[in-house]
């Protein structure tokens, strides 16, 4: 069995034992914990050069599987109604730029991101979490290649490949979408939760 395989079984295993759309959501967590553990315990964190504040990864085009950008809106729903409206407006204002830009021409910051930091930190996406580099300098030019550690890439890709696979085998969709646009719909339809765990599309 492929690690891919693995990850997939036990994650199918849980979530047909608790079907319902708050696990579903919440569920996503285990993977951006276990991608979390694989970075920190598979290299020294010594040889990692990045630090907070450093954001050149953040200027790409960022996805997210879609309980993840569900987790992501239940979060940003916390703030208080002036601080989510904020949110709101800043997304809408992202979307407009984005949303007619190729996958190669996508070199915009991500709306998430405020004083070079995230603010979504806690929630943000596994691809975010698996993301380093051991040559900051090498990540300032776009399209570079990123020296990376291959066994936190392998392990990484193949926990959210597998997790990805568990949801779709459940009739939830999991695919990656764009961030910023994905979490505005989810803001702004307070029924795009249950459309998506009746099996609707709704971020295509």
């Amino acid at each position: 069995m492929s690690a891919i395989e693995k990850v997939q079984h036990a994650a199918l295993n849980q979530l047909c034992a608790n079907q319902s759309i708050p696990f579903a959501i919440t569920f996503i967590s285990k993977l951006q914990l276990s991608v979390d553990q694989v970075v920190h315990t598979s290299i020294d964190r010594q040889s990692i050069d990045c630090r907070a504040g450093c954001s050149h990864c953040c200027n790409v085009r960022v996805e997210a599987l879609e309980p993840e950008i569900f987790l992501i809106a239940q979060e940003l729903r916390k703030n208080p109604p002036d601080k989510l409206r904020e949110v709101i407006v800043t997304l809408r204002q992202h979307v407009e730029i984005v949303k007619d830009v190729s996958i190669q021409n996508y070199h915009f910051q991500c709306p998430f991101l405020k004083d070079h930091l995230c603010s979504i930190y806690p929630v943000r996406p596994a691809i975010c979490i698996k993301v380093h580099s051991f040559d900051v300098e090498k990540c300032k030019t776009p399209g570079a290649e990123i020296p990376q550690n291959l066994n936190i890439v392998l392990k990484s890709d193949a926990l959210i490949k597998g997790t990805a696979n568990a949801y779709q085998q459940i009739k939830l969709s999991a695919s990656g979408h764009e961030l910023g646009q994905a979490v505005l719909l989810a803001l702004t339809d307070e029924s795009s939760e249950t459309k998506w765990y009746n099996g609707e599309p709704i971020f295509d």
